[in-house]
C-alpha cells in the first residue's frame, strides 16, 4: 500500500514541475548523422544450420537417433496422443500468463 502512494507522489511531483526542453532540430540532425546499421541477422541462420547438422552427424553416428525411434516405438499411441495434445493448452496458459502483467515466466 505504501509503495502505491508512493509511486502516486512521485508522479504527480514529477508531473508538476515537468520543464521542456526546446529542441529547436536537434533531433532531425542527429537522426542525419547516426550511420545506418547493417543487417546481420543472416548470421543467426548460418550458425543454426551448422549446429543442426552438427548435432545430426553426432547423433547419426552415436546411434542416438535409433534409440529414440525404438523409444518412441515402446510407448502407447494414447500415451504420445496425450502428449501431443497437452502442448496448445499449455502454450496457451503460458500466452495468457505472459500477457497478463501479474506473472512472470523468467
Amino acid at each position: 500500500m505504501e509503495t502505491k502512494n508512493a509511486d502516486k507522489m512521485v508522479k504527480s511531483f514529477f508531473a508538476e514541475y515537468k520543464q521542456e526542453i526546446p529542441d529547436n532540430g536537434f533531433t532531425q540532425r542527429l537522426m542525419k548523422k547516426v550511420p545506418e546499421q547493417a543487417d546481420h541477422g543472416w548470421i543467426v541462420w548460418i550458425f543454426a544450420a551448422i549446429g543442426i547438422s552438427v548435432s545430426l552427424y553426432v547423433g547419426v553416428n552415436a546411434g542416438l537417433i535409433r534409440q529414440v525411434v525404438l523409444l518412441f516405438d515402446r510407448i502407447p499411441l494414447y500415451y504420445m496422443l496425450a502428449g501431443i495434445f497437452c502442448f496448445p493448452i499449455i502454450g496457451t496458459m503460458i500466452y495468457y500468463a505472459a500477457q497478463n502483467k501479474k506473472y512472470q515466466i523468467i
